[in-house]
């Protein structure tokens, strides 16, 4: 998709669009299975099978429909009140009719009916499911095959999947039908045709459903929250914050953009809402493009394509994969054995990878760049990697140094790496268990100089590590030390941050 077709020309930090998702499917019992916000203590189960959990009965009676709603005096709300008072409590308490939107009636019905095949189904089976029946909601007036599969118009990878993955997709279509007749009265018949245009279904869903995100402390609070008191005594002065996935869903226009691992346009969720906001200025006719996964900078492009190829069943040739780059030339290095020298050492599983770039990288002649940002793109790449400057037809080799050609014991390296490593997951655990020992302290500390005279300095390896003995140094009050550890860490974290700055 490109700007022409938005009839608009984003600058950065500009919202796109937005869009609410066709069918939804729970990952996490931790998260509301309507509006997958944080559940609180007393959760609300769904009132027909209790496998779902809500964090308020209004997003119980979303989910459920109809068929929750009018369930309600059931549940104690409205007993021993006046018919006065019942229609006060109904309407402060229960979803009006205007905000129920057809969206989402049927999104549980069906899976409440005293069954549990819901829970044991993989995710996006029970996805398929749910398009289904919503399709029959949606349409009412045909049940006929071709109709409920016109209801996903997006690409998939069956010719693609090997064969023990198409066996598994015919036996979970064939078990999906036989669930839907049996719990939902589905009249679609069991025969060939019809599990055939499921398995085409699933197949769309398993390569183009968005995992929805949400940002969770592991430590039990959020940083901003008031109440916590925040003492040296206590530990808490860091609070660890990872992303999961708690909820998969399927976007009918995000769905259309194109991936690219370095994206100008991010998604982000608020409640089951998908918005997409513009990173960067981007010209009328430039194609919009979504990251599907792990980005330049966090992952190096082996473990990118493989991703990519796992998930999504394609190559990735985006321009972070084709051409040449900092980040993925030093994300995973070694450092040269020459103390003087700054360049790069990759390992065997990366090279292949890397010389297809040096060879597009050298086809174009660099000294007739002009653009600014491309010319401080080549003098990182110059930094790191001078050879491929150098030499026009530089191929790159396991344990030599880009820069100066000097060699390093890969084998030695890795088991240097690997022994450093042991002592810093001690660490670790320590800081999770809340309690530090002076020796694994200090152990890490040292493991920590080995890592630096091993990786190259800008070697994620060394990011994490120095982030570990930061929080370490927080735990036990010593707070200028944990700073300095933290401020090596962010810049070992963004190597070319004057790349940021430069497009601000």
């Amino acid at each position: 998709m490109s700007i022409e077709e938005l009839k608009d020309d984003p600058i950065g930090g500009k919202s796109i669009t937005y869009e609410d998702e066709i069918i939804l499917k729970h990952c996490r019992d931790t998260h509301c299975h309507f509006c997958f916000n944080e559940l609180p203590a007393d959760s609300v189960p769904c009132t027909s099978c209790s496998i779902p959990l809500y964090c308020s009965q209004h997003c119980q009676m979303q989910a459920g429909g109809q068929e929750l709603r009018n369930n309600s005096k059931n549940h104690g709300i409205c007993k021993n009140l006046s018919s006065d008072l019942e229609k006060y409590v109904a309407g402060i308490t229960l979803p009006k009719d205007s905000d129920s939107n057809i969206e989402w009636i049927a999104e549980h019905k069906h899976e409440c009916k005293g069954v549990n095949w819901p829970a044991v189904l993989p995710p996006e089976i029970v996805l398929a499911g749910r398009v289904m029946v919503k399709s029959v909601e949606q349409k009412k007036h045909s049940c006929n095959a071709s109709n409920l599969m016109d209801t996903l118009d997006l690409s998939h990878s069956y010719k693609t999947m090997a064969p023990e993955s198409k066996l598994d997709l015919h036996i979970y279509s064939v078990v999906l039908l036989y669930c839907l007749q049996h719990s939902y009265g589905f009249e679609l018949p069991l025969n060939g045709i019809s599990i055939s245009q499921l398995i085409i279904l699933i197949s769309q869903i398993k390569v183009n459903s968005i995992a929805i995100v949400r940002m969770k402390f592991m430590d039990g609070y959020s940083p901003l929250d008031q109440s916590v008191n925040f003492s040296p005594a206590g530990g808490a002065f860091t609070s660890n914050m990872e992303q999961v996935r708690v909820g998969q869903a399927i976007y009918s226009v995000a769905s259309l953009f194109n991936h690219s691992c370095q994206p100008n346009i991010h998604a982000y969720f608020l409640s089951r809402t998908l918005f997409l906001r513009a990173t960067e200025h981007v010209a009328v006719g430039c194609p919009l493009e979504l990251s599907y996964g792990p980005q330049v900078g966090q992952w190096d492009c082996k473990d990118r394509q493989k991703f990519l190829k796992d998930e999504y069943s394609f190559r990735c040739e985006c321009s972070g994969c084709s051409e040449l780059n900092v980040s993925d030339l030093v994300l995973n290095a070694f450092r040269c054995v020459n103390p003087d020298c700054f360049g790069t050492v990759l390992d065997s599983c990366v090279i292949k990878y890397e010389n297809k770039k040096f060879e597009r990288f050298q086809g174009v002649p660099q000294d007739c760049i002009s653009e600014p940002h491309l010319q401080l793109k080549n003098d990182g790449i110059r930094e790191v990697a001078h050879q491929a400057f150098a030499n026009s037809s530089f191929r790159a080799a396991p344990g030599y140094c880009l820069h100066c050609g000097a060699y390093r014991d890969l084998e030695a390296s890795h088991a240097t790496v690997g022994e450093a490593g042991i002592y810093i997951s001690r660490l670790q655990e320590a800081i999770v268990s809340k309690e530090v020992p002076a020796t694994t302290f200090s152990d890490a500390l040292r493991s920590l100089d080995l890592l630096k005279s091993t990786l190259h300095a800008y070697n994620k390896g060394i990011a994490e590590a120095e982030d570990w003995i930061a929080q370490a140094f927080c735990m036990i009050g010593e707070l200028q030390p944990a700073m300095h550890h933290c401020k090596a860490s962010i810049e070992v974290n963004f190597p070319a941050i004057s790349f940021c700055f430069f497009f601000l």
